[in-house]
């Protein structure tokens, strides 16, 4: 999976609507042809950084995702440049039991929010027995799907162990900020917060079409 954020330069706004709008429909073409190629491509405005888009792209192999990022920023003349960009591969979560088709969870169609969640947790997590971890998760996994503001939210473990400086990203997608934080704000008191030594930067979107960035 890839999370990337697109920053747009103070030249993008010099220009005439109609020279962002033309720019933008090449972005949208690149878009269109990395989709064959990919299991999903998903495009938000973002909403937390300094960033105007931000895209969250799943794949069963890496090329299509430098494929993308070259493309795209190819297609914005020269205006834009990255702003974050996250690497990880999805797996099921050893603290959860059962199993799924990623495919399909992965192709539905996106909710109104997303949030890309980095995180590191400390050395002494992996030390202790892996019972005790998973009891810590359960409660974990529990006070989070049992919250009365949870209504749907969805989340993806992907790991990142030796590709990038954060062990994890985990994707969630939600129908409503405010329920979120509640439910974020909540799983402070778990005991796994313990172990967390890094969660950021934190990229934030909402589900939009980019003639924002025209308009």
């Amino acid at each position: 999976m890839q999370v990337l954020s697109i920053k747009f330069l103070p030249s993008w706004w010099a220009l005439s609507k109609g020279q962002r709008s033309r720019i933008i429909g090449m972005a949208k073409e690149v878009e269109k042809d990395t989709e064959k190629d990919v299991i999903s491509l998903k495009r938000y405005a973002s909403l937390n950084r300094p960033s105007s888009l931000v895209y969250w792209l799943s794949s069963d192999h890496t090329t299509p995702l430098v494929k993308f990022r070259s493309s795209l920023l190819s297609s914005l003349s020269g205006y834009a440049e990255e702003d974050v960009l996250l690497l990880s591969v999805f797996r099921p979560s050893p603290y959860v039991k059962g199993s799924f088709d990623p495919r399909s969870v992965l192709k539905s169609p996106p909710m109104k929010y997303f949030v890309a969640y980095p995180m590191k947790k400390d050395v002494s997590w992996y030390l202790l027995p892996f019972k005790e971890r998973e009891e810590i998760m359960a409660e974990h996994i529990k006070m989070a799907k049992e919250h009365p503001a949870n209504n749907g939210i969805k989340s993806y473990t992907t790991y990142s162990f030796g590709v990038a400086d954060y062990e994890f990203v985990v994707i969630y997608e939600m129908s409503s900020l405010p329920e979120w934080i509640e439910v974020v704000e909540s799983l402070r008191e778990a005991k796994a917060r313990k172990w967390i030594t890094k969660e950021e930067p934190l990229i934030t979107g909402e589900l939009m079409d980019p003639e924002f960035l025209y308009s």
